[in-house]
C-alpha cells in the first residue's frame, strides 16, 4: 500500500530550479528589506515586488466567486492585496517565482501565519483568476476564485 503524501509534503516538492529561483528571489528581498531599514535607503516600503500581471489589474469592486460556487463583492484599493490572506494582519514577505505580461507566481511567507504560494492570472485588466494553497495558522488550504470587476467602490 502506497502512502498518499499530506498537503504540506505537496508544497515541499519542487523540482531543483525552482529551489534556486525561490532563493535567488529571496536574497533579493532580503536585501530590499535591509535597504528599506538603512537611512536613505532606496527600495520602497509599500511592497516588496513588483509583478506586471498585478499591475493589470484595476482597482474597484470585484465580484469575486470561489470554486464551489459562493460569491463575495470586495473593494480592490490596491490590486498587490491579493497576495495577502484577508485574515492575515502581519505584513507577509513575498517572492516572485515566475512572472509575465498576464501570469504570476508568487511565494509569500507571512510572519506568524505561514506560507502559500500565489498563482494569478490577469485574462483582462477587468477578469482575474487567483489560485492560492498553503498553511496559514496551521491549517493547510488550496482554493480558486474567479473575479470580475463591476465597479467602483463605494
Amino acid at each position: 500500500m502506497e502512502a498518499v503524501p499530506s498537503p504540506e509534503w505537496e508544497l515541499k516538492r519542487v523540482n531543483k530550479r525552482v529551489v534556486w529561483m525561490a532563493a535567488a528571489g529571496l536574497a533579493l528581498v532580503t536585501a530590499s528589506a535591509s535597504a528599506q531599514q538603512r537611512p536613505g535607503g532606496a527600495a520602497s516600503a509599500v511592497r516588496s515586488v513588483d509583478v506586471p500581471a498585478i499591475n493589470l489589474i484595476q482597482k474597484g469592486k470585484w465580484a469575486v466567486r470561489d470554486s464551489e460556487g459562493g460569491e463575495r463583492m470586495m473593494c480592490v484599493r490596491d490590486p498587490y492585496q491579493i497576495l495577502r490572506p484577508e485574515k492575515v494582519t502581519t505584513p507577509c514577505q513575498n517572492v516572485v517565482m515566475e512572472s509575465a505580461a498576464s501570469r504570476a507566481t508568487v511565494r509569500s511567507t507571512c510572519a506568524g501565519h505561514g506560507t502559500m504560494l500565489t498563482r494569478i492570472t490577469t485574462d483582462t485588466p477587468r477578469q482575474v483568476t487567483v489560485e492560492m494553497q498553503g498553511v496559514i495558522d496551521g491549517q493547510p488550504f488550496s482554493e480558486t476564485y474567479d473575479a470580475k470587476r463591476i465597479g467602483d467602490c463605494s
